[in-house]
C-alpha cells in the first residue's frame, strides 16, 4: 500500500508541472504561409537574428533561452485592402516555464511605445499583452503587436495594414497559439 501511495504522489507531482513545448523544430511554432490569407509570400523565415532581439530581450541566452524562430510575410495591397499586409510571427523557447515567464514580463514595457494603445486580447496562452499603434498621415496605418506566453515559450505576432481589425489580428494569434499548444501535447 505504501508503494502505491508513493507512486501516486510521484505521478501527481509530475503532472502538476504540465507539458512543455519541445525546443527542436521551432519553425513549426510560427505562422506558416498556409495560415495566412491568399497572396502572402515569405520574405524571411529562419532563426532569429541579433536584430530581432532588442532592448532588455537582446541576450540570445537570456533566462535559459534555447532558441527562436521568426517568419515574415507580406503581400501587395492598397489603402483599401482588408486585413494585414505585413505579418511577423516569432517564438522564443526556454528550458523551462520560469525562463518564459521572466521573458514575457519584459514584453509590456517593450511594446508600450509612445502613442501605443493597449488592446484587449482575451484568453491567449498563459498570459498575453497587446498594443495598437496608429500612424497617421495621408493614409492611416495600423500596427498591432501581441505577445503571449505558452508553457516554456513566448510568442509575438506583429501585423501592419490599412484596414486591419483586432478580431483579424486575434484570429491569426490564435492559430499560432494552437500550434504551440499542440506541440506541448
Amino acid at each position: 500500500m505504501l508503494a502505491l501511495t508513493g507512486c501516486a504522489a510521484a505521478l501527481s507531482g509530475c503532472g502538476s508541472s504540465g507539458p512543455t513545448i519541445p525546443t527542436k523544430n521551432p519553425s513549426t511554432l510560427v505562422l506558416q504561409r498556409t495560415d495566412l490569407p491568399q497572396g502572402f509570400s515569405a520574405f524571411y523565415s529562419g532563426p532569429q537574428l541579433s536584430a530581432d532581439q532588442t532592448g532588455p530581450r537582446s541576450d540570445p541566452h537570456r533566462f535559459g533561452r534555447t532558441g527562436g524562430w521568426i517568419a515574415r510575410y507580406n503581400r501587395g495591397g492598397s489603402p483599401k485592402t482588408q486585413g494585414p499586409l505585413v505579418v511577423a510571427s516569432r517564438v522564443d523557447l526556454f528550458k523551462d516555464k520560469g525562463g518564459a515567464k521572466r521573458d514575457f514580463a519584459l514584453y509590456p514595457d517593450q511594446l508600450k511605445q509612445p502613442g501605443a494603445k493597449e488592446i484587449e486580447v482575451g484568453k491567449l496562452g498563459d498570459k498575453a499583452f497587446g498594443v495598437l499603434m496608429l500612424r497617421t498621415g495621408a493614409v492611416t496605418t495600423r500596427s498591432y503587436a501581441i505577445a503571449w506566453r505558452e508553457q516554456n515559450a513566448t510568442a509575438e505576432l506583429e501585423l501592419n495594414g490599412f484596414e486591419l481589425t483586432v478580431p483579424e489580428v486575434l484570429a491569426l494569434a490564435r492559430k499560432q497559439e494552437a500550434q504551440l499548444r499542440d506541440a506541448a501535447r
